[in-house]
């Protein structure tokens, strides 16, 4: 549709992502590699994984282009496809809570890519992230809230085959950033 477009367009105007080239990241021992696309999930959507304890605040904006940029250079980017966003939270307590880049993400999911995202995968989010979740799930739609699934290990396989789930949410795939 039109407005599709318009948000699409406007999205990548306002980041500058034709600007962008992180075609070296992977090369690189850089924190940006805690996200990267490996797999599919059981429905042969895309997933990107996100360990979000690695993030590194000083460096919000180039996370977030980085972030862009992997959407944009997609396997398979069809402009139609959606992805499966699991996020790997072991280890993820409140002094890693980036609340303005938290905003960013589900900003740029929910307006400016909204047909991106099949679902987002919140794995194993420690019991005081609650609150977080509750501030920021008031911003999102309902049928967003609902493209939200909470899970712990052993649900993880109702999305993605067993063999596919990385070791850092219980699996047996090795390909786990390490800082």
């Amino acid at each position: 549709s039109k407005q599709w477009y318009q948000r699409r367009v406007r999205g990548r105007q306002q980041n500058g992502i034709r600007d962008l080239d992180f075609s070296d990241v992977k090369n690189k021992k850089s924190p940006l590699n805690s996200m990267f696309y490996r797999s599919k999930d059981k429905e042969g959507s895309d997933i990107l994984w996100v360990q979000p304890k690695f993030f590194d605040h000083t460096q919000r904006r180039e996370f977030e282009q980085y972030l862009l940029w992997l959407i944009e250079t997609r396997p398979g980017a069809a402009e139609c496809s959606q992805i499966t966003i699991a996020l790997a939270l072991d280890g993820v307590g409140l002094s890693q809570v980036d609340v303005e880049f938290n905003k960013f993400f589900i900003n740029y999911f929910m307006y400016h890519t909204p047909d991106t995202m099949k679902r987002m995968i919140v794995h194993n989010m420690h019991w005081l992230l609650n609150g977080v979740w509750k501030l920021l799930s008031v911003l999102l739609s309902e049928g967003a809230r609902k493209r939200v699934i909470f899970l712990k290990n052993k649900d993880i396989h109702q999305y993605i085959a067993e063999e596919l789930v990385l070791s850092c949410c219980g699996g047996p795939d090795p390909h786990c950033y390490k800082a």
